[in-house]
């Protein structure tokens, strides 16, 4: 009954935040809404080693213009392992696999923007997190590196010359992102509230990620995720990519 009763408390802040959020933002031109949902599964090795894998669907608002919001604009799977180097150190490293729409993007050798359009991504990270305690806080700074590539995508843009489609060209993108998160971490409480932020660093400032949200322990082995987001856009080569609110819930089950 407990656990019931913990389940049904981090919908209902889930639903609490995002209808909110939603009618807020409404129609307001230049902000987009978005909710994110995974399913991860994490399995401890030994004292030091931890594998794990991830599913993440993300739906957007303001896909087409009048269209309202609940449109897929991303989904992706993601492997990866972590290894405990000391207490307070770790590192992890995966691999994950995107399927990605974009709305408009400019295309440099026909120098015009491109039709909408699904493209594949795949992206490699890797990352060392330091931890610190204080008190009944716990303080985590993340270090990662990220290098994204899209393969070309056949005939998207029209080429009214050539009376032809045209390909998107392929191309990656190496990312530094650097995040630091506070968190309420008391012994024997079901619930871990945190707050954090994250910059994203490419060739100059990209984008900025606020976050606040809470960790729910249900039990041994499964836990929910609730939070909210924004993030905010500085430079992107990806039309598609606002400034965003967010409402993302997540699961996972360790064993």
């Amino acid at each position: 009954m407990k656990r019931i009763m913990k389940i049904a408390m981090a919908l209902a802040l889930c639903a609490a935040v995002a209808l909110p959020a939603r009618a807020q933002f409404d129609g307001k031109e230049g902000n987009d809404f978005g909710l994110w949902m995974s399913a991860g599964v994490e399995k401890k090795i030994n004292k030091k080693w931890s594998v794990g894998a991830e599913f993440e669907y993300r739906l957007k608002d303001n896909i087409e213009p009048g269209k309202g919001w609940g449109a897929p604009s991303r989904w992706n799977i993601a492997v990866g392992a972590e290894f405990k180097v000391l207490p307070t150190l770790k590192l992890d490293a995966g691999y994950k696999f995107m399927r990605d729409y974009s709305l408009f993007e400019w295309n440099e050798a026909q120098q015009e923007e491109t039709e909408a359009f699904w493209g594949t991504k795949h992206r490699l990270y890797a990352s060392f997190t330091a931890t610190f305690k204080a008190g009944d806080f716990k303080i985590a700074l993340r270090e990662r590196w990220q290098y994204t590539y899209r393969p070309e995508v056949p005939d998207v843009t029209y080429d009214w010359n050539k009376d032809r489609l045209e390909p998107v060209k392929g191309k990656g993108k190496n990312v530094v992102r650097s995040r630091l998160q506070v968190s309420y971490d008391k012994k024997k409480t079901w619930y871990e509230p945190y707050a954090s932020a994250e910059v994203y660093i490419a060739d100059g400032l990209d984008k900025m990620r606020y976050t606040a949200g809470c960790e729910f322990k249900l039990g041994k082995h499964n836990s929910v995720d609730v939070f909210y987001r924004y993030q905010d856009i500085y430079e992107d080569d990806n039309y598609n990519n606002r400034d965003s609110h967010i409402v993302g819930v997540g699961y996972k089950f360790k064993f």
